[in-house]
């Protein structure tokens, strides 16, 4: 039964996996968040035909994400995790083209997912609200420490994840997603494909370690 859901699931993600296409061109195409090709600013992956494939590359995750969500979790579950997933991807690509946290994503997302840690019968909206100010309040003082190094945008994603995961798991994950993101950073500076004074995006860092601690632990809303 299971493998039919999530065969089910799978396939349902492959025409959402066009309209989260559109969506992500949408929020990437204002004219202030446009990196020029000889910007300063611009990463090797912003420019020529990289910024197609990379999109593409972090969206075809949809439905192999939303098929395992159908495997872990119970119909109505899977779907709120799904929902979840389809945002931090969005988040994913839109951050890594073009510096952009959309508060179009982010703020109804959190309210979404507090949301449905009141609604859904296993879910803890205690923990929810708790990640969510811990998470916020957190990246609120690195983003003071780092003078901008971290993004009010990644603020407002770290609240997003707290609401969806809850604690531990919220915690766990942002946790995770600072190392992977300092461990790649270092890397990108050693090989030279960064500078020193360069942005790098943040958020896919913290975006992709939710969506694996969310499907491998649950939710605020979806306990495992």
């Amino acid at each position: 039964m299971r493998e039919m859901e999530a065969l089910a699931f799978f396939l349902a993600g492959l025409p959402l996996l066009f309209v989260a296409n559109r969506l992500v061109l949408y929020l990437t195409t204002f004219e202030e968040d446009l990196v020029e090709e000889d910007d300063a600013r611009a990463l090797p992956w912003q420019q020529g035909d990289w910024p197609d494939r990379v999109r593409w590359a972090i969206l075809l995750l949809l439905p192999v994400a939303m098929a395992v969500a159908a495997s872990r979790f119970d119909l109505l579950q899977a779907m709120a995790v799904s929902l979840v997933v389809l945002a931090l991807l969005v988040i994913t690509a839109t951050d890594m083209l073009r510096f952009r946290v959309p508060n179009a994503i982010t703020y109804p997302g959190t309210v979404a997912a507090l949301a449905a840690a009141v609604l859904m019968p296993d879910g803890n909206i205690g923990d929810a609200v708790l990640a969510a100010l811990l998470g916020g309040g957190v990246f609120f003082v690195l983003a003071v420490i780092t003078r901008g190094g971290i993004g009010l945008g990644d603020v407002k994603l770290a609240v997003l994840i707290g609401a969806a995961l809850g604690l531990p798991i919220a915690y766990q994950a942002l946790l995770y997603g600072v190392v992977a993101a300092a461990v790649v950073m270092g890397v990108l500076l050693v090989a030279g494909v960064v500078g020193r004074r360069q942005a790098v995006p943040y958020a896919p860092f913290l975006s992709l370690a939710a969506i694996v601690m969310l499907l491998a632990q649950g939710a605020a809303f979806a306990p495992l």
